[in-house]
């Protein structure tokens, strides 16, 4: 019975560490939703249809995704841009480095799906990111991945550690 617990604790503790360890594949985004009068439209169901486009802003959809949110007494929608109904492409395979980015955001406001276009903007950076731009320190939480650098020749190469401090680098394809 006790190797039996032993073995169930592990696998809670494995499961719970490589939940919390994941970077989340969504973002916050928030609206004012307004009728065609500029009227808010409050406590109702409302439908987005949220596309990733890269380049510009006629560039290709690398993705695509439908939700729905209910508004607030003020008419605030808050949506969880990664977690709806994907409709094309992956948000864990987007390639971040390849920007600029833009979000182009379509409403229905009856709910269903008869989408008219909000408009289209440039993704910007957060300043956690700005900071993290210029910290001089990298931190990895992802154990056996280690990190990417390159040299001043323009070669790259993997760094890990092992858990008894032994630094490895290994050259490999800059990716």
């Amino acid at each position: 019975m006790k190797k039996h617990l032993a073995f169930v604790s592990a696998l809670l503790f494995v499961t719970c560490t490589s939940i919390f360890g994941q970077a989340p594949q969504s973002f916050k985004y928030q609206t004012k939703a307004k009728d065609a009068s500029g009227n808010n439209i409050v406590n109702k169901s409302v439908s987005f249809r949220m596309s990733l486009v890269q380049g510009n802003i006629a560039g290709p959809v690398v993705y695509q995704e439908t939700d729905t949110a209910t508004t607030t007494p003020f008419g605030l929608a808050t949506l969880d841009i990664g977690k709806g109904t994907v409709i094309s492409g992956s948000m864990s395979a987007i390639n971040w480095s390849n920007g600029p980015y833009f979000i182009r955001i379509e409403f229905d406001p009856n709910g269903g799906s008869n989408f008219t276009l909000m408009g289209t903007s440039q993704m910007l950076s957060v300043p956690y990111a700005l900071y993290s731009q210029s910290s001089g320190a990298v931190y990895s939480k992802t154990p056996g991945k280690g990190m990417i650098i390159s040299s001043p020749n323009g070669n790259c190469w993997q760094i890990t550690v092992s858990n008894t401090g032994v630094i490895t680098s290994t050259a490999i394809s800059c990716p």
